[in-house]
């Protein structure tokens, strides 16, 4: 994977945060998706803004964020291709991928980082 496409400003939640801090958090970054990781640094989840939508509209923004993080989480390999990052974003219908090398997360591309790598091809 081309690393220019990549944030590699990584930032991650526990599945154990309060959810509403992770929220202020992200929109303070103006992130819209997060790496949900273990104690070992282990992908477990993602928490996007959909998800924290769909917690403020069950009014339930005083949680934990393993209670609305996207557990079965899709990530793609280091090794991977923008064009792969694209396939897999359309054939799943996901805007973002963490992205894994050995075992870690180590970034994340998103269908913006995507439509800036073809506008550039």
């Amino acid at each position: 994977m081309d690393q220019h496409y990549i944030s590699r400003k990584l930032i991650v939640a526990k599945p154990s945060d309060p959810l509403v801090d992770v929220a202020k958090n992200m929109s303070l970054l103006n992130i819209s998706a997060l790496p949900v990781v273990d104690e070992k640094g282990k992908l477990i989840g993602i928490l996007t803004e959909r998800d924290v939508t769909r917690a403020a509209a069950d009014g339930n923004l005083n949680t934990v964020v393993s209670d609305y993080m996207t557990k079965d989480v899709i990530g793609i390999d280091m090794a991977a291709d923008v064009q792969d990052a694209a396939k897999l974003m359309i054939d799943k219908g996901i805007r973002h991928l963490p992205v894994i090398d050995k075992g870690k997360v180590v970034g994340i591309i998103s269908i913006r980082d995507v439509a800036k790598a073809i506008i550039q091809i």
